[in-house]
């Protein structure tokens, strides 16, 4: 089964995740222009295998040929090859799953980060939302804090919790419990 992923570090991360879950899973990341020279064309992604596309047509056929893409809304201005209305264009015969760029800081009383995620959310009706996850886990959503390199981006939690939300979506099986508490404490990518 081709599972396709677009989007920021996120997506490159879910590369590695979804992969965990079947070994018949073939799992890429197809690295739209903006992220090519920052991480996009790497096949690791902090310490994990992240197989990735950066050539545009051979990105263009592997969407044609996914039978599952999972992908952040990317506007037409960020990328003129890999935007939401291109994808749809590509994807014939693949399901799509829609998920939140996450950035978030708990600690924020005016919840400015929250907000501006409902608003991108509403704006390109997103599948899975990040202020989903942080309204039904709460406090168990954390975050890396301010100092360090990525500040605000989401550790495992709510990597594994995007996953069993992308899992039920899919009609996919998910994690073991054994597997879960391992991957968890592995805090993979952000820590």
């Amino acid at each position: 089964m081709n599972i396709s992923l677009l989007g920021n570090c996120q997506a490159k991360a879910l590369v590695w995740y979804l992969s965990q879950l079947n070994e018949q899973f073939d799992v890429k990341y197809i690295s739209i222009e903006v992220f090519r020279n920052v991480f996009g064309g790497d096949q690791n992604f902090r310490g994990k295998p992240t197989p990735s596309i950066t050539n545009t047509q051979e990105a263009v056929e592997r969407l044609q040929n996914s039978n599952f893409i999972i992908y952040q809304n990317i506007e037409e201005d960020t990328s003129k090859n890999f935007n939401f209305k291109k994808i749809r264009e590509y994807s014939s015969v693949a399901k799509l799953i829609s998920f939140s760029s996450m950035v978030y800081d708990p600690k924020d009383p005016h919840k400015f980060y929250q907000k501006e995620m409902a608003y991108r959310d509403k704006k390109f009706n997103v599948d899975i939302t990040a202020n989903q996850i942080i309204e039904k886990h709460g406090n168990k959503v954390k975050v890396q804090k301010k100092g360090t390199k990525k500040p605000n981006h989401p550790c495992s939690f709510y990597f594994l919790e995007l996953v069993r939300e992308i899992c039920i979506k899919a009609k996919w099986e998910y994690y073991t419990d054994e597997q879960y508490n391992f991957y968890y404490k592995e805090r993979y990518p952000f820590i």
